[in-house]
């Protein structure tokens, strides 16, 4: 039974962020699903939405041109309010859309069908809906079509979600790091902006698994990604990467900055005891490299704070190193 969390917006938007939902671009099986469903209802517009904080984004869409607007004038936004579907048969005789810009400017939507996208904890962050520019009577079972398309959509949201996440420590993985830096590369380019990439390594963390066991070595992990996740701000990008290998890319953020940060971090670290049974200390080597948007290659980026990393573990580890 889903938890009823309608009225946690601060929640919602975690959620929205937790699926990675935005990182997704309009693409082929989200437009066949939009595609299928103009068909079955014969409605000429169709669209997946996302409703952030004040937005509403568009992940596929058929019958008409849109990417964003904003979440005030979004139909969807008040789909999201309810777990049921929203049905308005004739938006010229609903008071809350009578006036609204989308009704009495194109597309001049007169008859709208939308089921909110709720993860399995009870948040609605988005919808899928038909609408079109003449009134309609819609049945019970078209709104259950609705429904289960939502659910279909939801389904493919929760198994990216899975795919681009680390099991262990539940951090986003390698792939999800490099496409979400890739495009953060693309806005640096654009605004000519200064960013850092930190590779961050725990030291000496295979004597920790010869030790004590595979099983600590992953408390250890686990305790370790949360004290990293704890020190990043909403927009950071951070990563488990493999084994002990986690990056963090922290735009907006020059090298002294970072290296501010990161020594934080580092003794954070060091004062710590993780896995409480066994009371392991652990300490980390840290690389920086600064980003300025003149280069772009990922391999680039991430060789050169490799690099760096490589220097910190030579010149004795437990320390912060910028290229």
């Amino acid at each position: 039974m889903l938890s009823n969390n309608l009225s946690d917006e601060t929640g919602r938007l975690c959620a929205l962020e937790r699926h990675n939902a935005l990182c997704y671009a309009s693409e082929a099986s989200f437009d066949q699903i939009t595609g299928l469903m103009q068909t079955i209802l014969g409605l000429k517009m169709v669209s997946v939405s996302l409703i952030t904080k004040d937005k509403q984004v568009l992940k596929a869409r058929q019958g008409f041109e849109l990417n964003e607007s904003s979440r005030t004038n979004a139909f969807c936004a008040l789909t999201i309010q309810s777990y049921d579907p929203l049905v308005v048969e004739d938006t010229h005789e609903d008071a809350r859309l009578c006036d609204n810009p989308y009704v009495t400017g194109e597309p001049f939507v007169r008859c709208y069908i939308g089921a909110p996208l709720t993860t399995t904890d009870g948040y609605n962050i988005g919808t899928v809906c038909a609408f079109d520019t003449y009134p309609r009577k819609f049945t019970a079972q078209e709104a259950n079509i609705v429904t289960r398309f939502a659910d279909l959509i939801m389904n493919q949201f929760e198994l990216r979600n899975m795919a681009d996440r680390d099991f262990l420590t539940q951090l986003p993985n390698r792939r999800n790091f490099e496409a979400g830096l890739q495009q953060e590369l693309g806005r640096l380019s654009q605004n000519n902006g200064t960013a850092t990439l930190a590779v961050i390594d725990i030291d000496h963390f295979k004597q920790v698994n010869d030790r004590l066991g595979h099983s600590s070595g992953d408390r250890v992990l686990r305790e370790f990604a949360t004290i990293l996740a704890k020190n990043c701000r909403a927009n950071d990008l951070v990563a488990r990467l493999g084994g002990e290998e986690f990056a963090v890319f922290l735009p907006d953020t020059r090298i002294e900055t970072a290296r501010i940060w990161a020594d934080r971090m580092r003794q954070e670290v060091a004062d710590a005891s993780f896995d409480a049974e066994n009371a392991v200390r652990v300490t980390i080597s840290v690389g920086l490299a600064v980003l300025d948007g003149t280069i772009t290659p990922f391999d680039a980026i991430s060789r050169l704070a490799d690099n760096a990393l490589f220097a910190a573990k030579r010149q004795g580890r437990n320390r912060v190193v910028a290229a």
